[in-house]
């Protein structure tokens, strides 16, 4: 079966508005090629035209004279009312996040004549605009058929590259492409002559609640089954990840207890070691909950540069498809029981509060003072920190460093202004910023929506509010989300205190794909352009290194950046020579060749 590209399951904003004469026919030359391959108009308002990809699942509705929403959009009032009262965009713009959440992309021109675009905080659906001739493009990812109106000065930027494989956590603020220009999550961009961001959600706003937060029971829970409901809601087949730890669980607990389970297929994918086979918590959730689960052996096999290669045909690097075994697996079970979303426990260890942190001690002083820093709290932080009581006491003091160091580099906007934050809620925002990977494109966003209820807007403001601190209840990590989901999920995962690892597992499949690794990563853009340093990364391919040292990660990550910075040197060189001709660019001629020569 042919494995749709990213961009087929997207759309395409098309604003014609300032589309000079002399650029008419192109673009109308690819809009017509569009709809040849399967592509489809939805609607058009004035000088706007949106189209959906030929496997797109997103819903499009006009809700204003001149809005259009991409997506879907929930809140108690009518986004329409929203639009009639709000005239100025950055006012629509707050009104929209802060009256409801979804996953969408709103639309519009506004009084001046410039197009609006609103990307909503979870970032889950993607979008990224460029101009050609007078004329506005706006796409989750850009199909080949638009590559004649590509930008002339597209290329790869290798700064931005580099920064991505020291901090993957950027993957999802700025494109290693220039020309094309990405709207973060959160974020009303304006475009006319010039343009303008401006960020309308902030995570670190709700991390500043002060004391409106809600740490009970019912409310966690309550929060969660209703954001759970609502996403399944509109969907008849899902599969469901229940892979033995708590995240997931929790999720698989609210489908059942809002009556949704008999709709989704549950999964649990298990290593040959210990470590890695969870299978008993997952079996003892599926029979709590009375769900069919299917348990499903992950074989170490050698990764090919087969799997490999759709990971770099997105805009950004598609490192949520790494585990290419588990994504191909995951994708064909969706697509064989007419699935049309993953449901997932992902981000769950970010807003619940999972990694063991003594700067809670910090974070707790600085809102009770010394009556906060009880004997038994002390020592209950050290046993779960495994430190001693008189280093948390130093943490919570100041006497001590506390959490990761800040890095040089550049960081993630949603990191920037927040030096006023206590310690431990930072590094859970560190977390939540890590865990927005799990949006990008792999093969089983392609096969059906992805699901991740922890990150969607209403949990995430709901747990970002409460103090880290309590979010520990009972001092052990995700302690809050224990109770308040203690009575639908068995003791034995409740009170469980180890954490499924599949480090033994991903080593020995890095191990099993040097073959194809130590070729693709030696012989590659990356050294070429000194982001690898060729002499380390022949170290770092030796078998016996990879046995006791942890590098595989860094060696997977490099190997999807390098497929995706393969692909797209070949892609603009195509677009140079189309637009050029080949016997008029040096330079598009010699990437041609590169890549001919160069790829493995």
């Amino acid at each position: 079966m042919t494995v749709p590209g990213p961009a087929d399951h997207g759309y395409l904003i098309l604003d014609q508005r300032d589309l000079g004469e002399a650029s008419r026919a192109p673009v109308e030359a690819a809009i017509a090629e569009l709809v040849r391959k399967g592509w489809r108009a939805s609607h058009a308002v004035e000088d706007l035209q949106v189209l959906l990809g030929p496997r797109a699942r997103l819903r499009v509705r006009q809700v204003g004279r001149r809005h259009v929403l991409i997506g879907d959009w929930r809140g108690p009032r009518p986004l329409s009312t929203l639009v009639a009262v709000n005239s100025r965009p950055a006012d629509l713009a707050r009104a929209v996040v802060g009256a409801g959440w979804g996953r969408y992309i709103l639309a519009w021109r506004d009084d001046e004549g410039r197009l609006a675009l609103l990307r909503d905080p979870t970032g889950a659906v993607d979008c990224v605009w460029w101009r050609h001739g007078g004329a506005v493009l706006a796409v989750a990812e850009p199909p080949r058929e638009l590559d004649p109106l590509l930008p002339t000065d597209l290329a790869i930027d290798w700064t931005v590259l580099r920064e991505i494989a020291e901090a993957p956590e950027l993957l999802g603020d700025r494109l290693a492409l220039t020309g094309l220009t990405a709207v973060n999550p959160g974020t009303l961009a304006l475009i006319a002559g010039d343009q303008a961001s401006i960020p309308v959600w902030r995570p670190s706003t709700f991390c500043r609640a002060g004391a409106g937060w809600d740490e009970s029971l019912g409310g966690l829970a309550g929060v969660v089954d209703e954001t759970v409901a609502d996403l399944v809601d509109p969907h008849r087949r899902v599969v469901a990840e229940l892979s033995g730890g708590l995240d997931s669980a929790i999720v698989a607990g609210s489908l059942a207890a809002t009556g949704r389970a008999g709709r989704a297929r549950f999964l649990n994918f298990h290593g040959d070691w210990r470590e890695g086979d969870e299978r008993p918590w997952a079996e003892a959730v599926a029979h709590r909950l009375k769900l069919d689960l299917a348990t499903v052996r992950k074989p170490v096999e050698a990764i090919t540069l087969r799997q490999l290669r759709p990971l770099g045909e997105s805009v950004r690097p598609a490192l949520q498809g790494v585990d290419v075994t588990y994504d191909g697996e995951v994708a064909a079970r969706m697509r064989r029981g007419r699935a049309t979303a993953l449901l997932t426990g992902q981000g769950g260890d970010a807003v619940f509060f999972q990694a063991p942190d003594p700067a809670v001690a910090a974070d707790r002083f600085r809102r009770e003072g010394p009556p906060g820093l009880s004997p038994a709290f002390l020592a209950a932080v050290g046993r779960w920190t495994r430190h001693s009581a008189w280093t948390v006491l130093g943490c919570a003091l100041g006497l001590r460093a506390t959490g990761p160091r800040p890095t040089s580099g550049r960081r993630h906007p949603w990191l920037e202004d927040i030096e006023d934050l206590p310690p431990a809620k930072t590094g859970q925002l560190r977390q939540f910023v890590n865990a927005q990977l799990f949006w990008g494109d792999c093969l089983r966003a392609r096969a059906g929506d992805l699901l991740h209820p922890l990150l969607s807007q209403p949990v995430v403001e709901h747990c970002l509010a409460i103090p880290a601190d309590r979010l520990i209840a009972g001092v052990r990590d995700r302690g809050l989300a224990r109770r308040s989901f203690a009575d639908r999920l068995p003791t034995m995962l409740i009170e469980r205190r180890n954490k499924g690892d599949l480090s033994c597992f991903y080593g020995h499949v890095t191990r099993a794909s040097l073959a194809t690794l130590r070729p693709l990563l030696l012989n590659g853009l990356q050294v070429d352009q000194g982001l690898l340093d060729g002499k380390a990364l022949e170290r770092d391919l030796a078998e016996d290194r990879l046995i006791v040292g942890p590098g595989y990660n860094r060696l997977l990550v490099g190997a999807v950046l390098e497929v995706w910075a393969q692909n797209w040197e070949g892609r603009i060189a195509d677009v140079r020579r189309a637009q050029v001709g080949p016997t008029s660019s040096r330079g598009a001629a010699a990437g041609v060749e590169w890549v001919q020569k160069k790829a493995p």
